[in-house]
């Protein structure tokens, strides 16, 4: 079954000009030259000290009459990432700018869409990012879905969202932007990139984002996890589900296997649950 979701609470970031890929090389964690029109893929912004101020899709577009590069942002946080973009546009030829373009996220099996932009989400054949309103992006046959529909298969897929109360709290790795292909060690240098690749090569990463299932309703982004020592883990972001809900947590790898709970007192028990990628040891 199609489904099409509205996806409001996100906006398009873009950039625009002859040196927006030079720009964003020195900016993002993914070499931005991989990115296409049709497809996503996964990257990273990190501050000086290498923690995440966004995480997420990164792809080619077109900003009005111009070419563009365009990250899938979170509203709550759009503003306060563009402001931060700009400052560093400097002399550079590059404009940044928040699209109204209306994003329809489409999960399943899709036709062929006439007269409407679709960009797969990495990854995934039955995930599709449609640049239009539902009202005129969705298929014939297309049924309406809801966010938490989006969210949750964000959570199967072991996508991370950085929402304002998880910003500046991960280094990218911790959330698996390198197993997602989302962190290029070769391309040179960008902001936070020394301690993204100290990282790599100095040593294992400590800590990893995991998929969990709770019969709890879907804990808030910030979260903190608990394990027989104490505070061992954060929500990064969460989804209801069949039977309670699901989320995605940046844990301390030496806790494992647990047991993981969502409170201090040790009573609301989470079990993890596989992710479609494997976690390095």
């Amino acid at each position: 079954m199609l489904r099409s979701v509205a996806l409001d609470d996100l906006r398009l970031l873009a950039v625009t000009g002859g040196d927006r890929c030079a720009f964003l090389q020195g900016q993002l964690t993914q070499d931005v030259t991989r990115a296409r029109p049709d497809e996503t893929i996964m990257a990273g912004w990190a501050d000086p000290k290498g923690r995440l101020l966004f995480a997420g899709h990164l792809f080619a577009t077109r900003a009005g009459d111009e070419d563009a590069l365009a990250l899938l942002v979170p509203v709550e946080l759009a503003d306060a990432l563009l402001r931060r973009l700009r400052m560093y546009i400097l002399r550079a030829k590059a404009e940044a700018t928040l699209l109204d373009t209306p994003v329809t996220g489409l999960l399943g099996a899709m036709p062929e869409p006439s007269g409407t932009r679709a960009v797969r989400l990495c990854g995934q054949d039955a995930r599709h990012l449609l640049l239009a309103p539902v009202a005129d992006a969705g298929p014939t046959g297309a049924v309406a879905g809801t966010r938490s529909d989006w969210q949750l298969a964000d959570v199967q897929a072991g996508l991370p969202a950085i929402l304002a109360a998880t910003s500046g709290e991960f280094v990218p790795q911790m959330v698996n932007l390198d197993l997602l292909g989302g962190i290029s060690f070769t391309k040179g240098c960008y902001t936070g990139q020394e301690i993204v690749a100290r990282m790599k090569y100095l040593g294992r990463v400590k800590r990893r984002m995991l998929r969990f299932g709770t019969a709890a309703a879907p804990p808030l982004p910030g979260a903190t996890l608990y394990g027989s020592r104490g505070a061992i883990g954060q929500v990064v972001s969460s989804a209801p589900a069949e039977s309670g809900s699901e989320f995605l947590a940046v844990v301390v790898l030496d806790d494992l296997p647990g047991p993981f709970f969502l409170d201090e007192a040790r009573t609301n028990a989470v079990h993890r649950l596989a992710l479609p990628y494997e976690i390095p040891p």
